[in-house]
C-alpha cells in the first residue's frame, strides 16, 4: 500500500506537467490544378487515390486552334524573316555603293556631290530597314514562343510528390481557366499539425521541440511532431495561437482531416509561471 501511494505521489506531478491539446492534421502543401488556357479534356491519367511523382502528365488537354495559331505565327516569323535577310543584302548593296562613289569622290570632278550624299542616304535609309526588320522579327519570334509555351499548358503535371483527393475532370469535358479545379493534389508524406494553443500555455514555446501525439484511428499508438511555425498572433475569438508542427507520414498511418490529442508541456507554459 505504501509502494503505491509512493508512485502515485510520483506519477501525479509527470501528470501535472502535460495538458492535452485537440489539433487537427492537414497536408503539408495542397493545390487545386485547374487549366490555364481552354482545351478539351483529351485524356485523364490519374483517379482518386492515385499516387503521383513530380512531373507527372496527369491530364492532357486537346486545342487545335492553338496549333493553327502557332503555325500561323511561325510563317508570319519566316516571312519577316526573309524580309529581314533582303534587306541585308539591299544594306550590302547601299554601303558598297556608298563607299565606290566616296572613294572615287576623293577626285575632283570624278563623281557629283550629290550623287555621294544620295548614296549615303540610301544606305542609310536601308539601315533603318533592316534594324526595323531586326524589331520585328524579333517580335514574331517572341509571339512564337509565347504561344508555344501556351501550348504545354495543355500538359497538367504534378507539380510535388502526392495523392490525387478529388478528380472533377472527365475526357470530353470542356476546361478553362474559370471554370474550376479539375484535380486535387495533397501531399501526405509529410503533415501539418495545427494546435491552437491557449494564451495561458504559450509562455516558452519553442521551434524544434518534439512533441508526441496519438489519435483516434490508432489507439495506443503514439506519433511523434516537431514544433515547426509560430505565428506569434492569437485568435482574437479564440484567445489561443494556431502552432504548426511538422509530422513525418512516410508510412502513410496518418490522413489530413484526422483530429488528434498532442501531450502538450505545461511547463513551456502555465506550470512553468506558478
Amino acid at each position: 500500500m505504501k509502494l503505491f501511494s509512493l508512485l502515485l505521489c510520483l506519477a501525479l506531478p509527470l501528470a501535472a506537467q502535460t495538458v492535452r491539446l485537440p489539433g487537427e492534421l492537414a497536408p503539408y502543401q495542397r493545390v487545386s490544378l485547374m487549366a490555364r488556357v481552354p482545351g478539351i479534356v483529351e485524356t485523364v491519367n490519374v483517379d482518386r487515390g492515385s499516387t503521383v511523382r513530380t512531373g507527372d502528365t496527369l491530364i492532357v488537354l486537346r486545342a487545335p486552334e492553338m496549333q493553327a495559331r502557332i503555325a500561323e505565327a511561325e510563317a508570319k516569323a519566316s516571312a519577316i524573316e526573309a524580309q529581314r535577310v533582303e534587306a541585308e543584302a539591299r544594306l550590302t548593296g547601299a554601303e558598297s555603293r556608298f563607299e565606290r562613289l566616296k572613294s572615287a569622290g576623293a577626285t575632283p570632278g570624278v563623281v557629283a556631290e550629290l550623287d555621294i550624299i544620295l548614296a549615303e542616304k540610301e544606305r542609310d535609309a536601308a539601315k533603318m530597314l533592316v534594324a526595323a526588320h531586326d524589331r520585328s522579327a524579333g517580335a514574331a519570334r517572341a509571339q512564337t514562343a509565347a504561344l508555344k509555351e501556351m501550348e504545354s499548358y495543355l500538359r497538367i503535371t504534378a507539380p510535388f510528390d502526392g495523392i490525387i483527393t478529388i478528380r472533377h475532370a472527365h475526357p470530353g469535358a470542356l476546361a478553362a481557366p474559370d471554370s474550376g479545379a479539375l484535380l486535387e493534389l495533397e501531399q501526405v508524406s509529410r503533415l501539418r499539425l495545427v494546435l491552437p494553443v491557449p494564451e495561458a500555455e504559450l509562455s516558452g514555446v519553442q521551434a524544434g521541440r518534439k512533441l508526441t501525439f496519438t489519435v483516434p484511428a490508432h489507439p495506443g499508438r503514439t506519433f511523434t511532431a516537431t514544433v515547426a511555425r509560430i505565428p506569434r498572433s492569437l485568435d482574437p475569438a479564440t484567445r489561443t495561437m494556431p502552432i504548426e508542427l511538422d509530422v513525418t507520414n512516410s508510412g502513410l498511418a496518418l490522413a489530413p482531416g484526422m483530429y488528434c490529442e498532442v501531450a502538450w508541456p505545461r511547463s513551456l507554459g502555465s506550470a512553468g509561471s506558478q
